[in-house]
């Protein structure tokens, strides 16, 4: 048996199987271990992988990442990466304009609000592929449904472009727009990220608006 590192797993995925026994969290394979241990190799690794991804993109998100997260946005974001290298998603050549299992995905537990500024605030690209935010027009006495802005709105903006197979190459740029808002109407912007997605990297856009909220509003895969 082995420990479990950053993860509190519990069940069985192929041939490993993941438990707590007396507060620890461990897991083994199961037996005929000569002919599993490829398979026990491979989970491993998506595991090793997961764990370093994550780790990466929440360095990179910590000023946005609300103090009630706790260890547990660790968990979540370890597991929700370990889903979506199962997929193989990463083995494409293609490129994945939203990875669906990141889009919306919120530092919060249970707080589902980040997934509607997916649409309100989307992320696009310029001709040069250098990615950027589109903040919408101020025009009303709540411009970014359903917060119900009235005085001082603040929006801070990271994104982050990870490489799959080395995760230490990791590039990340932080931006944010402030106005105090009375009603006049302030016309929609354009908030570069000065970020360019390469071959082989996971790229995320992050954004707390107001300290209220706070996650993913754009994954994608090069």
């Amino acid at each position: 048996m082995a420990k479990q590192k950053d993860m509190q797993l519990e069940g069985t995925y192929d041939d490993i199987i993941f438990y707590k026994s007396k507060g620890v969290h461990l897991f083994r394979r199961k037996g005929n271990t000569g002919k599993q241990a490829p398979v026990a190799k491979q989970q491993a690794a998506i595991m090793g992988k997961a764990s370093a991804v994550s780790a990466k993109l929440r360095a990179a998100c910590k000023p946005l990442i609300p103090e009630a997260a706790g260890r547990r946005l660790m968990y979540r974001l370890n597991n929700t990466l370990q889903q979506w290298l199962r997929a193989k998603e990463h083995e494409r050549t293609d490129k994945i304009e939203n990875v669906t299992v990141l889009n919306g995905f919120s530092f919060e537990e249970n707080n589902t609000i980040v997934d509607m500024f997916s649409a309100a605030l989307p992320v696009m690209s310029y001709e040069d592929g250098t990615l950027f935010i589109r903040i919408p027009a101020f025009d009303s006495p709540n411009p970014i449904s359903p917060l119900p802005f009235n005085g001082k709105i603040d929006i801070r903006v990271t994104a982050v472009s990870c490489n799959i197979q080395n995760p230490a190459d990791t590039v990340s740029y932080e931006t944010g727009f402030a106005i105090d808002y009375d009603g006049t109407p302030v016309p929609s912007q354009e908030l570069s990220l000065n970020l360019k997605p390469v071959q082989g990297n996971l790229t995320v856009v992050a954004v707390s608006i107001n300290n209220l909220v706070a996650g993913f509003v754009r994954a994608m895969y090069n």
